[in-house]
C-alpha cells in the first residue's frame, strides 16, 4: 500500500484518535501530518504491512503530541505563577499560551522558540543568532515580563 493510499484510508481515524487523546482537533491533525513526513522520510516504511504502517503512524503522532505537552509545560511554566500551588498545564493554558507567543514580535517568538521549546541555553542561542549571550539573557528577560504583563501575573 503506498503512502498515499494509507493517508486516504487511516488519516480520518488517525486524527479522530488523536483527537481524543489531545482533546484538540488542530494539534492532532498536525500530529497527524508530522507523522506521515516522518514516514516519508523513513526507508522502512514502505516495506511495513498497512496494519505495522498504521499502527506506526498512531504511536509516532502520539509522540509529537506527547513531546508538543512536555515543550508546552515547560513554557506554561515560565507563564505561571510559579507560586500557585498545583498549576497544570490543559487545553486553556495551550490556548493562552499560544494567543502570548502570537503578540510577540517575530524576533521575541523565536528567542521564547530556542530557549523553551527547544532547550537551548543563552549561550547556544547566542550562537545561533550571532549576538552576545549576555543579550539574549536581557531580551528573554524583557520577554517574560513581557508575557507576565499580559497574563496579569507579578514581576
Amino acid at each position: 500500500m503506498t503512502l498515499e493510499e494509507l493517508y486516504h484510508s487511516h488519516n480520518a481515524r488517525l486524527v479522530g484518535r488523536l483527537t481524543a487523546y489531545s482533546r484538540d482537533y488542530y494539534t492532532a491533525e498536525d500530529a497527524v501530518q508530522l507523522a506521515f513526513l516522518k514516514a516519508m522520510r523513513n526507508p522502512d516504511f514502505a516495506d511495513m504491512p498497512e496494519r505495522a504502517a498504521a499502527a506506526w503512524l498512531y504511536m509516532t503522532a502520539k509522540n509529537v503530541l506527547v513531546d508538543d505537552k512536555r515543550k508546552l509545560s515547560r513554557l506554561v511554566a515560565l507563564a505561571a505563577d510559579y507560586d500557585a500551588p498545583g498549576v497544570e498545564p490543559n487545553a486553556d493554558d495551550t490556548l493562552i499560551v499560544q494567543e502570548l507567543l502570537h503578540k510577540l514580535s517575530p524576533e521575541q517568538r523565536q528567542l521564547v522558540t530556542l530557549r523553551y521549546m527547544s532547550g537551548l541555553n543563552a549561550t547556544e542561542i547566542g550562537q545561533a543568532l550571532s549576538i552576545p549571550a549576555v543579550t539574549v539573557r536581557t531580551r528573554l528577560r524583557a520577554v517574560i515580563r513581557q508575557l507576565r504583563d499580559h497574563l496579569h501575573l507579578p514581576n
